[in-house]
């Protein structure tokens, strides 16, 4: 398995990090053979594809890992996520008031509403979904990279990558504090992401009704798009026992 230095190029687009090129299908055991092999990093599988390896390294960040690792330091995740929000909203209002905008389009923020977490408990829950317990890119054979994270921590990857800050996609500074959380709470660890979706591989599951549907919430305000779920019930009933987490952003 070939390792290649950060700096060379794959279509044009120069990759940061050391990484190594192959099938979809075989990410799986690479991934962790390199775990093996390289000790000291935190490997990653991205999309291979033009779009998403554009996406994600064509352009140079506009903070450091560092900066993004502090910045996620300065609140719980939900927090930091609420106050992004609300920034992007009132700078949206100073635009449309700088265009004369109608008043009805001119509004005050306000907080998603709460979601009743007892009310899930209490619901009947489907049989779990079944979903994919490997990666998704795992179930073809087009071309991904393995990127080679220099960090023994597993979430920090996200800071390394760089991953959001468009559309609904909250900030990346975001992205690394729930990445924190969950690594503690869960072993939770970034191991695939493409331009606009991101996967966790789960080392201690829930297991119980509350955290599960605890955490369904969380997921939808973090992600309102879940991938194959169609319930909050039908999301949380999926979590009890799931050991992959997949969110994805339009």
């Amino acid at each position: 398995m070939r390792v290649h230095s950060a700096g060379t190029t794959i279509n044009g687009v120069s990759m940061p990090f050391p990484y190594v090129r192959l099938p979809g299908r075989a990410a799986p055991s690479a991934l962790e053979e390199l775990r093996r092999q390289h000790p000291a990093a935190t490997p990653v599988i991205v999309g291979g594809n033009d779009n998403s390896l554009q996406a994600l390294f064509g352009e140079p960040p506009t903070l450091s890992p560092a900066e993004l690792i502090e910045r996620s330091a300065a609140a719980d995740a939900r927090s930091l996520q609420l106050a992004y929000e609300r920034e992007l909203h009132d700078r949206q209002m100073v635009r449309l008031r700088a265009l004369d905008a109608p008043a009805a389009l001119i509004r005050d923020w306000r907080p998603p509403t709460n979601i009743d977490v007892e009310a899930i408990v209490k619901q009947t829950w489907p049989e779990p979904p079944r979903l994919p317990i490997e990666p998704s890119c795992a179930a073809a054979n087009d071309p991904v990279c393995i990127v080679l994270i220099p960090t023994l921590r597993s979430w920090e990857a996200a800071a390394y990558l760089h991953f959001g800050g468009w559309n609904a996609c909250p900030a990346p500074w975001v992205h690394v504090a729930y990445a924190r959380e969950w690594s503690a709470r869960f072993g939770a660890r970034l191991v695939a992401l493409t331009h606009a979706a991101l996967e966790f591989e789960i080392a201690h599951p829930i297991t119980s009704r509350q955290d599960a549907a605890a955490m369904a919430a969380i997921h939808a305000y973090y992600c309102s798009d879940s991938p194959g779920l169609a319930s909050m019930a039908e999301h949380a009933a999926y979590l009890l026992g799931a050991r992959r987490w997949r969110f994805w952003w339009d």
